[in-house]
């Protein structure tokens, strides 16, 4: 089997997380660009490879784009003649369309949005593209091998994004103020987080295809037990308001990225 080359530009959080998925992966040819030398630097001592500045030309393979929303435009204004049709576009920027990108260039394009779990192998990744078929086998050799892949429409993807992308944030949110209760009540920070962090690697273990959220909420919490006094508390304080709040901020920001996107 031809191995795939895989063109990561940008080495932040995300693009490190892709390199960590990846690297172990025998099918592919990992290439690495990133403008900061200090980043290039670090990956150089930690890892070694060698980390470009930046892209001249691609002929093949997949270009995985790793930037931020704001500069995305930039670079296709200065690189999408370098870049060979035959070169397979995968987006995984918040808010940036097929549509827009193809104002750039005709290439075959597929948008994701993982999180970074995808370092672990362990992620979502929810996608859309505007081709038949996998070219390159890129979804099965390589986005399979970051974790579950699922298809969903592009009209969807604001709150995917809010959702999946955004989600660990959430959860780490939670966790945080989970552990500042405790500690207003008594307990030692130390202690707190680690009961916390603790929790959270349990719950894994707990979650099942069966069983609905609502149906793992009544496995806890019994009659008048401590865990119903604390869920009341949480629906007095509208606690599903809240939350609905911050899913709809997020999945209506990522509706206004696009706009600006698009028109710029």
């Amino acid at each position: 089997m031809k191995k795939i080359d895989i063109n990561i530009l940008g080495l932040g959080n995300l693009g490190t997380a892709f390199f960590e998925g990846l690297q172990k992966n025998k099918n592919l040819n990992l290439h690495l660009y990133e403008e900061n030398e200090k980043i290039r630097n670090d990956y150089a001592e930690l890892h070694d490879v060698v980390t470009s500045p930046h892209i001249d030309t691609l002929d093949s393979g997949v270009l995985i784009l790793c930037i931020k929303p704001q500069n995305i435009n930039n670079f296709f204004e200065s690189f999408s003649k370098n870049i060979n049709k035959d070169v397979l576009i995968c987006s995984p920027v918040a808010g940036l369309e097929i549509e827009t990108i193809n104002k750039y260039v005709k290439n075959r394009v597929i948008r994701i949005m993982p999180n970074l779990l995808i370092s672990k192998n362990n992620g979502f990744i929810p996608f859309v593209k505007n081709y038949d078929d996998d070219h390159l086998g890129f979804i099965e050799i390589a986005l399979s091998s970051l974790g579950l892949t699922r298809e969903f429409t592009e009209q969807l993807f604001p709150l995917v994004t809010a959702l999946s992308g955004s989600g660990p944030a959430w959860y780490y949110e939670l966790s945080r103020q989970l552990t500042n209760s405790a500690t207003q009540l008594g307990m030692n920070e130390d202690e707190a987080e680690e009961l916390v962090k603790e929790l959270i690697k349990a719950l894994p273990n707990l979650i099942n295809t069966e069983d609905s959220f609502a149906e793992l909420v009544n496995k806890v919490k019994s009659p008048k037990g401590t865990t119903e006094a604390g869920l009341d508390s949480l629906n007095d304080a509208s606690f599903d308001t809240i939350i609905f709040n911050a899913i709809q901020q997020a999945t209506n920001r990522s509706i206004e990225i696009s706009a600006e996107l698009n028109n710029e």
